[in-house]
């Protein structure tokens, strides 16, 4: 547990009513990854003030990582700093932790609890690791789950509620930007499935572009989850995000889950997003983390068979063409990896890989 200033008082489980009294509960699944989550932060420091959020971290990477994670928030200097609030100690008993630290933005009443989880619970687990303890908080009514490697404008959290609140939304996805192209749309609030696979809905169009709101919810399966905020009421209806993908997919099958509840758009909530500083995504094809292939093609089997099994014959064509384009690019190990989570993938293997099998 970790040790707060010698004022503290006497130390106590964590408690429903210690965790959150904001209305938005901001949920982030870091990976050695400080840095990321530092600009993050630091963006979210600038969020309009209604409504009020709190930020939850969930660092999956180790010990060291959590320490470094948290002296670096403790290192910065200006008004996104960060500092430990008088009488703060808390045992992480009954968590999924086994250290929590609670931090405060200097510049706002926003608190950032920090937990070191037991292992690496992967990505939904990461986020379940805070949804489980928040299930007995009152007063929000909402999670915004952000990828580490994005900076949300100013604005973006108010479009989100706003939607979801007026638009009676289960779920709604953000306007996504590549960093160094924020003329360009990446994403117009999530993805639609179309033969097999994910498509982002409004790729390449222009930032400013005129847009049909209507059009694009309708064409939505899941919002994106590099920014996705989900009410509360549609997690009580729906449940968590399910863990045995570990990584990739658990989003798209969040959200597949949530369509019928309905499924939102909040244009003017701008988050650029880094893409793949974690997973690797955004390198070439040779130097994306092999881990990270095998469970793209294992889950995407996964994800079709639980929703969409009449196209599982493509989805299988799809990775067969994927692993080629791998081998033809010099990326031999990433096209073995292809087949291997296909495998796996047909197999029925899910979880960490290769613990996960049943």
């Amino acid at each position: 547990m970790d040790e707060g200033p010698s004022s503290c008082g006497s130390i106590g489980v964590i408690q429903a009513e210690q965790l959150s009294c904001a209305e938005v509960a901001v949920l982030i699944v870091g990976f050695r990854n400080s840095q990321d989550i530092l600009n993050c932060l630091r963006a979210l420091s600038r969020a309009a003030f209604s409504p009020s959020f709190d930020v939850f971290i969930c660092e999956n990477g180790g010990a060291e990582a959590y320490r470094r994670l948290i002296g670096d928030l403790l290192s910065e200097e200006g008004p996104s700093s960060f500092r430990v609030p008088l009488g703060i100690r808390v045992d992480p008993a009954g968590t999924r932790f086994t250290r929590i630290q609670r931090l405060s933005f200097r510049s706002g009443a926003s608190n950032v609890w920090i937990g070191c989880a037991v292992s690496n619970l992967g990505y939904a687990g990461g986020i379940n690791a805070w949804l489980l303890p928040l299930s007995d908080t009152p007063g929000w009514k909402g999670v915004w789950i952000l990828n580490p490697d994005t900076e949300p404008s100013a604005s973006a959290l108010a479009a989100l509620y706003e939607r979801a609140e007026s638009g009676r939304k289960a779920m709604v996805g953000s306007t996504l930007v590549d960093n160094g192209d924020d003329e360009r749309v990446r994403i117009r609030g999530g993805m639609q499935w179309q033969k097999a696979r994910a498509i982002a809905i409004g790729r390449g169009e222009r930032l400013g572009a005129s847009c049909n709101i209507a059009e694009i919810e309708r064409a939505m399966d899941s919002p994106s989850g590099a920014s996705m905020y989900v009410t509360r009421w549609c997690i009580e209806r729906i449940g968590l995000m399910d863990e045995r993908y570990f990584l990739f997919y658990e989003d798209l099958d969040w959200g597949v889950r949530a369509k019928s509840l309905g499924l939102g758009y909040a244009r003017d909530s701008i988050v650029i997003h880094k893409r793949g500083t974690t997973t690797g995504s955004a390198k070439a094809l040779a130097a994306i983390p092999r881990p990270s292939v095998y469970l793209e093609h294992r889950n995407g089997v996964h994800l079709v068979r639980r929703h969409f099994p009449s196209s599982l014959a493509l989805r299988v064509a799809i990775s067969l063409m994927y692993a080629i384009r791998f081998l033809i690019r010099g990326a031999p190990n990433n096209s073995l990896a292809v087949v291997e989570g296909l495998i796996a993938g047909l197999k029925g293997e899910i979880g960490l890989p290769g613990e996960g099998s049943r």
